[in-house]
């Protein structure tokens, strides 16, 4: 059986298609597109007609893979972007119109829920065919529009927070130079921080517990710690990043330009002016939660969108999961 999945935030949309049966999971294709859907929404309110326009480009060719590798099944969520902007559903049903998908839009809590399927998976996948997800961790996943933060323990339902720490947003809020002045950045960690303060101080990984990165920042910032020249998925699945290594990625690109950040190998193109805002939610956290080190998963929403999707079908049709 034939799923397709399609993750749709606020920076970038993501689209996997994959073959399920009798438990094999299997990507037949995949397509990443930055549209930056969220751009200007902190400020307005509302989705601009560019931003809307760029993601329905990118959809109309997802609508068309999806038909051209014969998915008996797709679903599309919508994420912090689509929760926020009061005219989201403008947007939904233009959408449907021209493509004829059914955009969900998702909340904090099942956003979580969902990355953690992915990133488990992932995990399980790993290099070492014997590895498994920890049954203690703390998943962190940063994206565009927001940040979840799930916190995992033995014979217990998962902790989440989703809070509004999306690199997007906080770009637009606090860097206004090229470079981003000390000033600017100070006040970029101060407001940080203060969130993780508020809302995350409840949230309390066990001793043991594994520190595990999700997200388009995440696995960025692998990339960009090893220097790739090409995006290698294998490479980055189970990859250490260490909060040194983001301490000196942010201290690096905060004093380069974002014309100099085009150069730099492992960054994607697209992610230039907003990567900064999102090393610095990853260095707090880290930083909240005592955190020297964390395990990066290249799986994530997407990914967990397709599992649920086959899950419960399985219920259903073929009784059985991934």
């Amino acid at each position: 059986m034939i799923l397709a999945g399609i993750d749709i935030g606020t920076n970038s949309l993501r689209l996997l298609i994959a073959e399920t049966d009798c438990g094999a999971f299997r990507e037949i294709h995949s397509d990443r597109r930055i549209t930056r859907l969220g751009q200007g929404l902190d400020q307005t309110g509302m989705l601009s007609r560019e931003a809307a326009d760029r993601t329905l480009g990118a959809l109309l060719d997802f609508s068309a893979a999806i038909l051209r590798h014969g998915a008996l099944y797709s679903v599309a969520m919508g994420t912090s972007a689509l929760r926020k902007a009061s005219n989201a559903r403008e947007f939904i049903q233009s959408v449907k119109q021209r493509t004829g998908l059914e955009i969900t839009v998702i909340t904090g809590d099942e956003e979580a829920r969902l990355t953690l399927l992915g990133v488990a998976r992932a995990l399980q996948r790993g290099r070492d065919q014997k590895s498994h997800f920890p049954p203690s961790a703390l998943v962190v996943d940063i994206g565009g529009g927001s940040t979840e933060i799930i916190v995992t323990r033995p014979d217990t339902a998962p902790a989440v927070r989703s809070l509004p720490l999306g690199a997007v947003y906080l770009t637009e809020r606090f860097i206004k130079r090229d470079p981003p002045s000390p000033e600017e950045l100070a006040q970029l960690q101060m407001a940080v921080r203060s969130e993780l303060s508020e809302h995350a101080a409840s949230l309390q990984p066990g001793p043991a517990s594994v520190f595990v990165g999700a997200g388009g920042t995440i696995t960025t910032l692998a990339a960009v710690d090893q220097g790739l020249e090409k995006y290698d998925p294998e490479r980055i699945n189970r990859s250490v990043l260490t909060r040194a290594s983001i301490d000196d990625i942010v201290l690096k690109l905060s004093s380069m330009t974002l014309e100099s950040r085009r150069g730099i190998r492992g960054l994607e193109q697209g992610r230039e002016d907003i990567v900064v805002a999102g090393a610095v939610v990853a260095q707090e956290i880290m930083r909240h939660f005592r955190y020297t080190s964390m395990l990066v998963s290249d799986w994530g929403l997407r990914e967990g969108i397709v599992l649920d999707l086959y899950e419960k079908l399985g219920q259903h049709d073929t009784g059985g999961g991934v």
